[in-house]
C-alpha cells in the first residue's frame, strides 16, 4: 500500500512517504502545499494522514480537491486538525482555518453544502477528540459530544473544548460511479505530466 504523510514535519508516521514544506530528515518529499499541483501521479495513494497540517494551508477547499486527485478510488484521508473551541486553534497565527464537525460536508455525498465539491468523499468517521484510546472518562465524553455534534457545538464545547477534532474520509472517484474533482487550477487548465512523481514505477 501506498501511504502518505501530509505535513510529517519531523516525526513521520512509520511506513509513509514524508511530504513536508521543509526538508528534514524524516521529509521524502519537498514541496509547497500552496502550489499546485502536488508533485504526485493521479490515484497515486491508498491512505493520506494529515495530523495539524490541513489548518495551514492558505486554500482549502483546493488542498482537500488535490488530496483527492492523488488518492486512488476508495482511498482514505484521515486528519487530525485542530477543533475551533480548543486553545490551539487560536494560539498559532499560521492557522487559515478553524474546523468544526461540519466542515467537511462541502465535499461529502448528501453533505448539508450545495458545491461543486459535492460527492468528492464520503465521511466515514468523525470525533471530538481523537480515535486513540485517551482513558475511560474522555473516552466516554469524546463518545457522547460526538453522539450529538449539534448540542456539543452549539451548548457545550466552551465548557468541555475539545483539543482535536478527528476524520476518516473515504474517497469517491468516477471508477465508483460518482463524478471526478474539480480542477482546483481553473476550468480550462491543464498541469504538465513532467513534474509528477509516479512513485508505483
Amino acid at each position: 500500500m501506498m501511504k502518505l504523510d501530509f505535513g510529517c514535519g519531523q516525526t513521520k508516521t512509520p511506513g509513509y512517504i514524508g511530504l513536508d514544506i521543509f526538508e528534514g530528515s524524516d521529509v521524502d518529499v519537498v514541496h509547497n502545499f500552496n502550489q499546485y499541483p502536488y508533485p504526485f501521479a493521479d490515484s497515486t495513494f491508498d491512505e493520506v494522514i494529515c495530523k495539524s497540517s490541513l489548518e495551514h494551508v492558505d486554500n482549502f477547499i483546493q488542498t482537500v480537491v488535490e488530496l483527492h486527485r492523488i488518492c486512488k478510488p476508495g482511498g482514505v484521508i484521515k486528519v487530525y486538525c485542530p477543533h475551533y473551541s480548543g486553545p490551539d486553534a487560536y494560539r498559532d497565527p499560521t492557522h487559515k482555518t478553524f474546523f468544526a464537525y461540519t466542515t467537511f460536508d462541502i465535499f461529502a455525498q448528501g453533505g448539508s453544502y450545495l458545491s461543486p465539491y459535492n460527492g468528492l468523499l464520503k465521511i466515514e468517521k468523525r470525533l471530538f477528540g481523537v480515535p486513540e484510546n485517551t482513558g475511560f472518562l474522555q473516552t466516554i465524553l469524546k463518545n457522547v459530544f460526538t453522539k450529538y455534534p449539534h448540542l456539543y457545538e452549539t451548548r457545550l464545547c466552551w465548557i468541555f473544548p475539545a483539543k482535536t477534532i478527528y476524520y476518516e474520509l473515504k474517497v469517491v472517484k468516477n471508477q465508483e460511479g460518482k463524478k471526478e474533482a474539480v480542477n482546483p487550477l481553473g476550468e480550462g487548465c491543464t498541469r504538465g505530466e513532467d513534474n509528477l512523481l509516479n512513485l508505483s514505477a
